[in-house]
């Protein structure tokens, strides 16, 4: 399990492969966030992939005024993070399992935010 924070978001969409393993609730629907991601323990950010939940979202956007717009199937921001909002955002801690790679990116499912 690594502790992961999110520091951009390029868009989020409804996940729309089927033949991923989720360990957290498997039932319920995924959202899948492109973005950057900070890993604590090696302090490096990255592009990768986050998988969670529509409540898990909420729980770190809530309170950030993040303006997302939808688009072709797809939320992408408004405007960009200001960087009030990139640390507001930044300090969720979000539990994630390392699912792989695809591509160059690296992919996780949330499975607890905090």
């Amino acid at each position: 399990m690594a502790e992961i924070h999110i520091t951009d978001i390029n868009y989020i969409e409804i996940n729309s492969q089927s033949d991923l393993e989720f360990k957290y609730k498997p039932e319920v629907p995924k959202l899948k966030l492109v973005g950057t991601l900070l890993l604590p323990e090696s302090e490096e950010e990255e592009d990768g992939v986050l998988f969670l939940t529509q409540k898990q979202l909420n729980q770190v956007l809530v309170g950030k005024e993040v303006d997302l717009k939808l688009m072709d199937d797809r939320w992408t921001l408004g405007k960009p993070l200001t960087k009030e909002q990139v640390k507001k955002v930044g300090l969720v801690d979000v539990e994630a399992e390392f699912m792989g790679t695809a591509g160059e990116y690296k992919c996780y499912e949330a499975v607890k935010v905090s």
